[in-house]
């Protein structure tokens, strides 16, 4: 059967619509906030030092509302209500933060250094770049029309250069032993550039009363000068703006601001969390024995992301025109009305937890101290640290790449957002739908293997890229390290858990992927790209994944010879821990489905 056949003879499966909505409008609804929440959050005030801190928490955070969330669901048989009300509390958290005041922005102590050149034409401002820097002339490419500004000017050097200026400019009676301090009036736009040096001519002086018009010297006199402009913008080109963000943590801390963004975004990142645990076991129960098409589910949730997180970037965009920062009004109305769209639409979910409780809290003790499953586990921690390096460092990455191939790189938004795009569209979505035939070709583990020796693979093309616009065909391979990935582990947990603790495993294996796995790659990232750079930091992590995967490859074999299996599934010989595809797991082929005169359920 061709594969267009294949899609015309689906039906819809009415019971598994609303986790198809839903999933789809819990990350519409968090796309358009959740990813520009570092920028919006330095736009704040709050220095990379405080949102490294930040992202270092929320890791930990989510760990612990995963597991126990999990746990009290199945202990308490509150699958309904823990479900709805996490999604109610993510829409809270995440709209609260745009309410967050500010941190109040330190005024800068520090001035800018110049040297005042007085020759026989005109004076200048003398300001110059120690190297060439990309984007030092960015503010100059701004100037238009008659620019100017005015600056406090405090001038120091040899008494008999200071004499010489003063005696030119007729101040002899104001002029200090080698000193001279007077406003001046720069107009801008007739500045000039000669290499590394901005010269800004000087149109008016006035000190004590006194103004002069447009001041010479009759021989070229250059002194030490600092500047105190009101221009805010000069005064950044000059290396000293007028106000800076608190720059330590322990001045951060003191801001109440700071605790309220703090606050709002654990609540936020609680809810998501707990939304995230309670969906993929709402999704099992309604599946039942057709795990394996939990990935046709889960593709909806990469479609609303990707679709909206563009969306998103370009109202942003659109509501900043002509503004001195970006206004992000648009995206946390538009991921609050999404939310509470979901809020209605997950109340159609048929979600058991009713039933009786057959898994126990010792049951799933021993499960998880089975071999295979804490080595599972353990490959679900290896691929929390590079997804938690990726999350995080990856668009620095990107960033550097094209400032390094070309300066003036002028379409840098655009080719992040393509980047998130290819990741959802090209890699996601067919792969969260291609996931079942996955796990069942090749098995939980061996799917794991690869996973983690494709991931090695992307992060060593990582470091050959030096034309940004490369990046976007390595992208295709988030389908493996995300789409299968997500997929596998979430089904292996549904799975070998007892029945009653469905959610307790998701739970564990949620929080060792994101609460430890994530955690630990945002810390060894952050170590790695401050000291190495960004491109030996993802060709070190390439290089142990494949490393890692070899090992992973021959436990499994030892434990096969070793320890065989004590539990039979689907009727196999097959080692507990390590799930292949039953019967029940099975998709029904399209050319069965079709030989019957079957219909798909999708």
């Amino acid at each position: 059967m061709a594969w267009w056949q294949y899609f015309t003879k689906m039906k819809i499966n009415m019971k598994l619509l609303p986790i198809k909505a839903h999933y789809f409008l819990i990350f519409a609804g968090t796309a358009p906030v959740l990813p520009f929440l570092p920028v919006y959050g330095r736009q704040q005030g709050i220095s990379p030092a405080g949102i490294g801190l930040i992202y270092t928490i929320l890791p930990f955070v989510g760990l612990i509302v995963k597991t126990a969330s999990g746990a009290l669901s199945d202990w308490l048989r509150i699958h309904r209500g823990m479900f709805l009300s996490s999604i109610v509390v993510c829409l809270i958290g995440f709209f609260s933060i745009y309410f967050v005041p500010a941190v109040p922005q330190n005024s800068n102590q520090e001035l800018a250094h110049v040297k005042l050149d007085c020759t026989q034409s005109a004076t200048f401002f003398k300001y110059c770049f120690s190297k060439d820097k990309c984007g030092q002339n960015d503010f100059l490419d701004r100037i238009s029309g008659n620019y100017t500004s005015t600056c406090e000017v405090r001038c120091h050097s040899d008494e008999e250069d200071i004499k010489n200026i003063c005696n030119a400019w007729n101040l002899s009676s104001v002029c200090q032993e080698g000193e001279l301090n007077f406003t001046a009036s720069s107009t801008l736009s007739d500045y000039s550039l000669e290499h590394l040096c901005t010269f800004f001519p000087i149109l008016e002086i006035a000190v004590t009363g006194e103004e002069v018009s447009d001041p010479t010297c009759p021989a070229q006199t250059t002194i030490n000068c600092t500047l105190l402009c009101k221009d805010n913008s000069l005064m950044s080109y000059l290396g000293a703006p007028l106000t800076v963000p608190p720059t330590s943590i322990d001045e951060l801390l003191s801001h109440h601001q700071f605790w309220l963004y703090v606050l709002c975004f654990i609540i936020a990142w609680c809810g998501l969390a707990v939304t995230v645990v309670m969906s993929d076991t709402v999704c099992f129960q309604l599946l039942g024995s057709e795990g394996n098409r939990y990935g046709e589910q889960r593709l909806f949730g990469s479609l609303g992301w990707g679709a909206l997180v563009i969306v998103a970037g370009a109202l942003i965009d659109y509501s900043s025109l002509g503004l001195p920062e970006k206004d992000y009004t648009p995206a946390f109305v538009l991921s609050f009305a999404i939310l509470f769209v979901d809020v209605l639409a997950a109340t159609r979910l048929e979600i058991e937890g009713s039933e009786r409780r057959t898994g126990t809290a010792g049951s799933v003790a021993r499960l998880i101290c089975e071999p295979r499953i804490v080595l599972f586990i353990l490959c679900c921690v290896v691929v929390g640290i590079s997804t938690g390096i990726l999350w995080t460092f990856q668009l620095m990455l990107v960033e550097d790449i094209a400032f390094g191939w070309d300066c003036h790189f002028g379409a840098l938004k655009l080719l992040q957002g393509l980047i998130m795009g290819v990741q959802c569209f090209g890699g996601e979505l067919p792969f969260f739908f291609l996931s079942g035939w996955f796990i069942k070709k090749l098995g939980h583990v061996h799917a794991m293997s690869l996973v983690i020796g494709v991931f090695g693979i992307r992060y060593i093309l990582y470091y050959t890229v030096t034309n940004p616009w490369v990046f976007l065909p390595i992208e295709l391979l988030n389908g493996f390290t995300f789409g299968i990935f997500y997929a596998t582990m979430t089904s292996y947990a549904s799975h070998v858990a007892p029945s009653g603790t469905e959610a307790t495993m998701q739970g564990i294996v949620g929080a060792a992927f994101e609460g430890i796995g994530v955690a630990t790659g945002g810390f060894i990232g952050g170590s790695l790209f401050f000291t190495v750079g960004g491109p030996k930091t993802f060709l070190y992590t390439g290089i142990f994944n494949v490393a890692f995967t070899v090992i992973h490859v021959i436990l499994q074999l030892l434990l096969s010879n070793f320890r065989p299996q004590s539990t039979p599934v689907g009727g196999n010989s097959s080692p507990m821990g390590y799930m292949p595809p039953s019967d029940s797991m099975k998709p029904v082929a399209a050319d069965d489905a079709d030989a019957n005169g079957e219909d798909e359920d999708f």
